[in-house]
């Protein structure tokens, strides 16, 4: 088990304070006091799991660990920190599950899996939880057939229900026949998450989607108020979970460019401006591919275009700038053949990890580690009730879905 020299440190620390406490009264002086400055720095270099439990130290460490600034300098140096792993895949199976992808790679079982309780229950079978984002350690699920929708901190176990859209049709994505996305990500000018849920009307309109009607309703945790966005057009049709990242939503489509070419584009919809921005070309990919499998995922801070060919190949890219000055880099890839379990059947990119090492889901039944480097691969056995599970990747976090507002940390 990895411990930092700064947990010992704290450890130590509060072990002497106590100490000190309990002997005032044989040996007079004072307790040793570390400036507020350093010791809130060490304590935000820590692991959540050890800051949870630092919590409970004094009162003071509550409120500065609760903080939101504090949240937000942890989740700084968690992202900025390149000799740890923050990241975890969550999986919707029955029971949760938290994955440490380091930990299966180094084959340490004792850190491998956590059981997470979801905040809502639901006895009903015919019930299940789909994901509408991860951001900045926060998950956004939907429970379906009441429908609920929550922000949880896996990390935490905080969470929070939010209000139900007024629309029926955004209730729950893809229940109408009109064309439904959604999406979950940070406004960074306003300091504050979105929801951003709507459809695309296709009944009267082009079927390309160039002149139908888009409606968009977009909640703020702050707020907690569904509102609609007027005047919108997107110009093409958009379906499903779009992917955030930079403060931007993002979806994958498939757009007529004229009567012999289809081209895959990317559409994004910026979370502070609220419109959509100008279409984005894709890495010399067209219709016309033998693509299998095409979608986006996040890693770290960096968008990522993940392509399955004809059940030959994978390959992987991450974006770099917008609009005109927009760049792709390809980071892996490898052949589908037979160390690769099921590697001939429909499967999802999870993670990549910096030495090529990738994490893949499997039918969303099963998850696939796969070290490129040996050519071998090892299935994560999951034992679950349901008949398959969504999955999304987070990093571990203190941000809370409860307390978003800034203000004056506290003095130690």
């Amino acid at each position: 088990m990895k411990v930092s020299c700064h947990s010992l440190f704290i450890c130590s620390y509060c072990k002497r304070s106590r100490t000190n406490e309990a002997e005032a009264g044989a040996m007079p002086g004072k307790i040793p006091k570390l400036p507020s400055e350093i010791i809130s720095d060490i304590l935000s270099r820590l692991p959540v799991k050890s800051l949870v439990r630092f919590k409970c130290v004094s009162k003071t460490w509550r409120s500065l660990i609760s903080h939101p600034g504090f949240a937000k300098e942890h989740l700084k140096r968690a992202k900025e920190d390149t000799n740890a792993n923050h990241y975890k895949i969550f999986l919707s199976a029955d029971p949760h599950l938290s994955i440490d992808p380091e930990a299966f790679f180094d084959a340490d079982d004792n850190l491998l899996t956590a059981q997470l309780n979801f905040p809502a229950s639901y006895s009903d079978q015919n019930s299940y939880i789909e994901i509408l984002g991860s951001c900045n350690g926060l998950v956004c699920g939907l429970l379906h057939r009441n429908p609920l929708i929550y922000i949880w901190n896996p990390s935490t176990r905080e969470s929070r229900e939010l209000a139900t859209p007024s629309s029926r049709e955004l209730a729950i994505p893809g229940s109408s026949e009109d064309s439904a996305f959604y999406g979950f990500g940070y406004d960074v000018k306003l300091d504050d998450y979105k929801i951003v849920k709507g459809y695309i009307s296709t009944s009267t309109n082009s079927s390309d989607g160039s002149n139908s009607e888009t409606k968009v309703e977009v909640l703020t945790l702050k707020g907690n108020i569904w509102r609609t966005i007027q005047d919108l057009r997107c110009g093409v049709l958009l379906r499903g979970r779009g992917t955030s990242a930079n403060g931007v939503l993002h979806w994958l489509v498939l757009r007529q460019e004229n009567v012999r070419s289809i081209k895959y584009v990317m559409v994004s919809f910026d979370l502070s401006e609220e419109k959509f921005l100008e279409t984005v070309p894709l890495p010399g990919l067209t219709g016309d591919d033998n693509i299998w499998k095409l979608e986006l995922k996040v890693l770290g801070d960096w968008l990522c275009l993940y392509c399955y060919r004809g059940g030959l190949f994978c390959e992987a890219w991450i974006m770099k700038g917008y609009s005109s000055e927009v760049s792709w880099t390809r980071i892996l890839r490898f052949n589908i053949g037979e160390p690769i379990p099921g590697g001939k059947f429909w499967h999802r990119l999870l993670w990549v990890k910096k030495n090529g090492n990738v994490v893949y889901e499997l039918n969303g039944r099963d998850v696939v580690f796969y070290n490129q480097n040996e050519g071998t691969a090892r299935a994560f056995m999951i034992y679950h009730e349901m008949g398959w599970f969504d999955a999304t990747v987070y990093i571990e976090s203190l941000v809370s879905p409860n307390n978003i507002n800034d203000g004056l940390l506290p003095s130690i």
